[in-house]
């Protein structure tokens, strides 16, 4: 269990009475970068309370955390990772129809189970279906592949996470992992379509999409590190994708129109119970490459 931060989201129609409804929250832990946001599913009883310019405020600023907490890094520079000072800042930032309240610890087992315990003990949502089991995030999918490298024996140093890809003079984009030393060997990355913010999440496997298609294309390419490393990358350079399959039908469209990216790239999609084969995939090219240049 690893200790979370949670902020509940308020619509407060008029802020002189103070009475207020919660409608969502936010809960992260910043030593890992997991963080994740929800709604409530059913507005009923937030339209009792609230008008339509209320809501209109509510839903402007949840669509804005949104895009920070799930973000494209693609074709663009990383976004600064969210830390306790960011919810801190958020909690004294809004005052007016939209206020937050001060960050609170909780435990839990990932961002998800922390959320499912916020909407069943503080947040009433009156058409919210119970949960089988919590969502798996990106962050647990990250978890997975790193630890598929340490099975697997790879190097650390060998392990190039949060690396970029830069493609011909102005294309770069994001890789979660990349394997290699001065040659690299494999590119790993991790999706899961049991999230909210859809559209981002679309807008993101089309953007990577569009830079590895790039690189699969025949244009120079190369790897830098988190810490600058420069690393060369062949074409046909293996591309791994641990996926967490869809629960809804909306999330199943967005999969479905991220698997023809995966097949025109020719990706590798693994599931996250087969996520270890990544690493015996990246042991055996290393192995390969020291023979080569043996």
């Amino acid at each position: 269990m690893t200790r979370y931060l949670y902020s509940l989201v308020r619509c407060v129609p008029d802020p002189r009475t103070g009475e207020f409804i919660n409608i969502g929250a936010i809960v992260g832990d910043p030593a890992t970068g997991d963080w994740s946001l929800r709604q409530v599913s059913n507005e009923s009883r937030v339209l009792k309370l609230a008008g339509p310019a209320d809501l209109e405020a509510v839903h402007g600023f949840l669509a804005r955390i949104g895009q920070q907490i799930y973000p494209n890094p693609t074709l663009f520079d990383e976004p600064d990772p969210l830390d306790e000072a960011w919810l801190q800042a958020l909690f004294h930032n809004h005052r007016n129809v939209v206020q937050i309240s001060a960050p609170m610890p909780i435990v839990a087992d990932n961002a998800e189970q922390a959320l499912d315990l916020l909407f069943d003990q503080v947040i009433i949502d009156p058409t919210a279906q119970p949960r089988s089991s919590p969502s798996i995030t990106k962050h647990r999918i990250l978890s997975a592949i790193r630890e598929a490298y340490t099975a697997a024996d790879i190097d650390y140093h060998l392990q190039m996470p949060k690396a970029e890809i830069h493609v011909g003079e102005h294309i770069h984009t994001q890789v979660d992992f990349a394997i290699g030393n001065g040659s690299t060997v494999q590119l790993a990355q991790g999706w899961s379509f049991q999230r909210l913010g859809l559209q981002e999440l679309s807008t993101q496997v089309k953007a990577w999409g569009y830079a590895l298609a790039r690189l699969r294309e025949g244009e120079r390419a190369r790897v830098i590190s988190s810490d600058g490393h420069i690393s060369n990358v062949d074409p046909g350079v293996d591309l791994e994708v641990v996926v967490a399959p869809p629960l809804t039908s909306d999330q199943t469209d967005v999969y479905e129109e991220a698997g023809q990216v995966f097949s025109e790239l020719h990706v590798t999609v693994r599931s996250l119970d087969d996520a270890s084969a990544v690493g015996r995939r990246a042991a055996e090219l290393l192995e390969a490459s020291a023979s080569q240049d043996g």
